[in-house]
């Protein structure tokens, strides 16, 4: 299995193990602000599936119109997500698009398929990680979710 697989099935199980805590939240935990500590556990998850869907549509040139991520249930837009980064993996094997230009400040930047890899996986981690800190607030017990203890459940 190339790497860039490896690294999208990586963000699915540490996703999966976060998800497993939060979908047992109650409505105020997962709504509840924690302010500059990452806003609520909610709008991160909101926050990941608008970027993972809008990503994928822009890699695609295509503008279809949002999603009403707000009025998404708890699951829906876990699973919304999911589907979406399962849709990035299949572009690894069904390639049809090696690169996509980006534009900002007048400067433009041509992104690999694997760099976007690089990129999704990062910001998953990085936003989990507010989720993960959330968690902790609310006093839920989160295992690591480093790339080495999920190498050593999945051999």
């Amino acid at each position: 299995m190339s790497l860039v697989k490896s690294i999208i099935d990586y963000v699915m199980w540490a996703n999966d193990t976060v998800w497993k805590i939060t979908e047992k939240l109650t409505d105020d935990e997962f709504s509840r602000d924690f302010g500059e500590v990452g806003g609520s556990i909610q709008l991160r998850y909101i926050h990941l599936a608008e970027d993972t869907w809008e990503w994928y549509h822009d890699w695609h040139g295509e503008e279809p119109e949002e999603p009403d991520f707000l009025g998404m249930t708890r699951d829906e837009l876990y699973h919304f997500m999911r589907n979406y980064i399962m849709k990035w993996r299949g572009l690894i094997d069904e390639r049809t698009i090696d690169s996509f230009k980006d534009e900002r400040n007048g400067k433009i930047a041509v992104i690999t398929l694997d760099e976007m890899v690089f990129h999704l996986a990062n910001h998953h981690t990085y936003h989990r990680g507010q989720i993960v800190m959330g968690l902790r607030l609310l006093g839920k017990n989160v295992e690591m979710t480093d790339y080495v203890p999920y190498r050593f459940k999945t051999v």
